[in-house]
């Protein structure tokens, strides 16, 4: 027995197949055709209208911090701003807002509140335009002219609910509180100023303290040379009192002999002069200044002319008061007086820089106090004019909010749209007849699967296992 061999399909049984089951393939194709067709244009159309809002960047980004900063901090993120405006018009309170606007049976007839909103936001569609910052609203409805109400209603509510989010509705009352309350409180701090400066007859604080600390410094430069011209005329009657000490009240006036007893009185009188001079001068010269050199030149000379003359001896001398002691005595009374001058000067000098330096701590003090005045009127002025910078942006906002101005607009408000977007007649045609046609050969080809009738000799070998000999062809019988 020769082995059979496995049959493959081929175009000859798929051509069997197709003109086989022609007529089922004809029939399903036309129901499918007639039955899609049919519903095409037994549906009512559905319309869509279409609206677009723009979102740009606006006062509702813009944040001032409350110290008063003038540089104000922008916040803006497009996609986070377009999701949270589509977030904003998807919400079911929005929807609610319009179903009451229009009414729920004009929308939808035989619906009530609470399902024409479900409805209404499973029709309605909205979404962000890619990189753009416009947001798409649409929304369908067998009624052209309601979808394009819808919309509108849908739109103007949603600019008031924006506007409604984003205000602050005690802002304007609040500033306008605490800027009455600032103006009253800097207007008692100015008077407690004035009053101030009256009670203390404060005109130019500064312009006082100066003058005052120039003539502090003035009179302690004059004190300080007083104490110094005091201790220098101490040192001198010292000094005087000392030579006083030393010079002999009387002295002898001289022998009557070849000689003249009155030129050695007079010689030791300007010796002692001499002396004296040099001493002042040693205390302000070096012992090599030539001013002291010279007086030591005379000093010796004198000494020199008086050796001389006491080298003599007189007969006969006589004694008197000594010239020189008279001179220091005199010099010694007008230092004493100078002293004492000195003295009261220096103590008056005293009181005096101790009642300026008196005046100069009162002054300080009313320094300080005077500027706790003014630094408390100055931030009360600072806060003054911040809140009312406040008041007056909240006004403006309250104004902005009443006329409607936001950074979100309207490009264009929906029309009625002309055309339906449902159904579509053309593309509902085609798709019917690849369905039908493809919907029929498939059918055609499973009637053939579950046929299980033996029709040719390929199915009788296939089912029989054995290879057929002879077929006799099926002859029809003529009438």
């Amino acid at each position: 027995m020769e082995p059979i061999e496995i049959r493959r399909s081929s175009l000859r049984d798929f051509l069997h197949v197709l003109f086989k089951r022609k007529s089922q393939i004809i029939l399903f194709f036309f129901v499918t055709v007639f039955t899609v067709a049919v519903g095409t244009f037994v549906i009512k159309p559905t319309y869509e209208a279409k609206t677009q809002l723009l979102v740009k960047m606006g006062r509702e980004n813009l944040y001032v911090p409350p110290s008063g900063g003038n540089n104000p901090i922008i916040s803006f993120n497009r996609d986070d701003q377009i999701n949270s405006e589509i977030e904003l018009l998807k919400s079911r309170s929005l929807a609610e807002t319009v179903v009451a606007s229009l009414g729920p049976g004009n929308i939808y007839k035989d619906l009530g509140h609470s399902d024409a909103v479900l409805r209404l936001q499973k029709a309605l569609w909205v979404g962000g335009i890619k990189k753009s910052n416009v947001i798409s609203i649409t929304f369908k409805h067998k009624d052209p002219n309601m979808a394009a109400q819808v919309v509108n209603t849908l739109a103007e509510a949603y600019l008031d609910k924006h506007l409604a989010v984003h205000k602050n509705p005690v802002s304007y009352n609040f500033f306008e509180e605490q800027s009455q309350i600032l103006k009253i409180k800097l207007e008692a701090a100015e008077k407690e100023l004035q009053e101030f400066k009256k009670q203390h007859n404060v005109t130019a604080l500064g312009e006082e303290q100066r003058l005052l600390l120039g003539q502090i410094a003035s009179l302690g430069a004059e004190l300080n040379r007083t104490v110094s011209r005091a201790a220098e005329t101490a040192n001198r009657v010292r000094q005087i009192q000392q030579q006083i000490d030393k010079t002999p009240e009387i002295i002898p006036q001289g022998e009557e002999v070849d000689h003249n007893p009155f030129l050695i009185s007079n010689l030791e009188a300007r010796l002692v002069e001499l002396e004296l001079k040099e001493k002042r001068l040693l205390t302000k010269y070096t012992i090599q200044s030539r001013l002291v050199q010279n007086v030591k030149e005379e000093i010796r000379l004198v000494r020199n002319k008086l050796a001389e003359q006491e080298s003599k001896r007189y007969g006969k001398s006589r004694t008197g008061l000594n010239t020189t002691y008279q001179t220091l005595n005199e010099e010694l009374y007008q230092n004493q007086a100078e002293q004492k001058a000195l003295i009261g000067k220096k103590k008056a000098q005293t009181q005096q820089l101790m009642v300026f330096q008196a005046k100069l701590e009162q002054m300080n003090q009313i320094e300080v106090k005077l500027s706790q005045l003014q630094q408390a009127v100055d931030v009360d002025r600072q806060n003054y004019r911040l809140y009312l910078t406040k008041f007056e942006e909240a006004r403006i906002s309250d104004v902005m909010d009443t006329k409607k101005i936001a950074n979100v607009s309207l490009i264009e408000p929906a029309f009625p749209p002309l055309k339906p977007v449902s159904p579509k007649v053309f593309l509902n045609l085609v798709l019917s007849i690849f369905l039908g046609a493809f919907g029929g050969l498939g059918l055609a080809f499973f009637i053939e699967y579950l046929d299980d009738s033996l029709e040719k000799p390929e199915d009788v070998e296939e089912a029989l296992q054995i290879p057929v000999l002879v077929s006799v062809p099926l002859l029809e019988m003529k009438g």
